[in-house]
């Protein structure tokens, strides 16, 4: 059961060859032969481009860049990619560029799939078991108001949704069904809250996540996002 991994990026080229590093890396050491990357570019005006193709030569997995879009769109580069992913490809995942997340929990979670245990691996920095190191007051202080609301969501149960690790068996995101705004950087959680209420079965995972102070995201953009996604869940 092959893995294809999606790191959406958008003028990343500083950090793409060193995440790329460390992810061929963490599944090398934990036995995961059978992997494909795709650099999933959402609007990049810098060298990116250039350091995938680089990187690709000299990681032992292959790795594809894919240029899903050319505006500033982290769901659209995810869900494109998973779209297009080649037949065989039947766990589908993303993680961020800065493997801020562990990509250790990869594995973890890629096994749980399939091995039957679960359709959607979610990580989750609220989870008992994990580890978090160096998060500031102010993505704290966001991240838990929104495990509060997404907990209490009908149909699924999500602590973490901003959590940049999520794996998904690939027959069950193909009966996804999303509105056409939902994108942006609450694309995974509002998909997998979807799937997990049509009776796929969601499994959180603890992780090791360490901040980056390099890849500050737009917090209060990401916060609306997730918000109007929250919104959209509760009108069904």
């Amino acid at each position: 059961m092959p893995l294809l991994i999606v790191i959406p990026v958008r003028n990343e080229e500083r950090r793409l060859g060193p995440g790329l590093a460390r992810l061929a890396e963490s599944l090398r050491a934990q036995g995961c032969p059978d992997a494909m990357v795709v650099v999933s570019d959402n609007g990049s005006t810098d060298w990116t481009r250039a350091v995938a193709i680089e990187a690709a030569a000299r990681i032992p997995y292959r790795v594809v860049y894919h240029r899903a879009t050319d505006r500033a769109d982290k769901g659209v580069a995810i869900c494109s990619a998973w779209e297009s992913a080649p037949e065989g490809y039947d766990v589908l995942a993303y993680c961020d560029t800065d493997m801020a997340t562990d990509p250790e929990a990869l594995v973890r979670g890629y096994r749980l799939i399939s091995d039957g245990k679960a359709d959607l691996v979610a990580g989750s920095r609220w989870h008992r078991d994990s580890l978090v190191v160096g998060r500031s007051w102010k993505r704290s202080l966001i991240s838990a108001t929104l495990s509060c609301f997404w907990r209490i969501l009908p149909g699924a149960r999500m602590t973490d949704p901003g959590c940049g690790l999520k794996l998904v068996r690939r027959s069950t995101f193909a009966h996804l069904k999303m509105p056409a705004e939902a994108r942006g950087f609450s694309f995974g959680a509002e998909a997998f809250v979807r799937l997990a209420r049509t009776g796929a079965k969601l499994v959180e995972i603890p992780v090791k996540w360490t901040d980056d102070d390099a890849g500050r995201i737009r917090l209060g953009k990401a916060a609306g996002d997730y918000a109007r996604a929250w919104w959209r869940l509760v009108k069904g």
